[in-house]
């Protein structure tokens, strides 16, 4: 049975890509990148606790999200 972390942060992250995802389709771009931004503390926080997070999220959204950090210079 997988654990509450876990299923919590299946939810968070195909919620965060979703809205993500919806937005983008909307034309509302600052709305896809605050979605992205929870999605990338998700991903953050999944890494901190070992939490494999591979085939969650489609490789458009990965690419939006590489696409965010280095706007940022990070």
């Amino acid at each position: 049975m997988p654990s509450q972390f876990a299923a919590e942060m299946r939810r968070g992250i195909k919620d965060a890509q979703e809205a993500s995802e919806a937005a983008v389709a909307e034309g509302r771009p600052y709305e896809a990148y605050l979605h992205r931004a929870r999605l990338a503390e998700l991903l953050e926080m999944a890494g901190r606790h070992e939490f494999d997070t591979a085939g969650l999220v489609s490789p458009e959204v990965l690419a939006a999200l590489a696409e965010d950090e280095a706007a940022l210079g990070r």
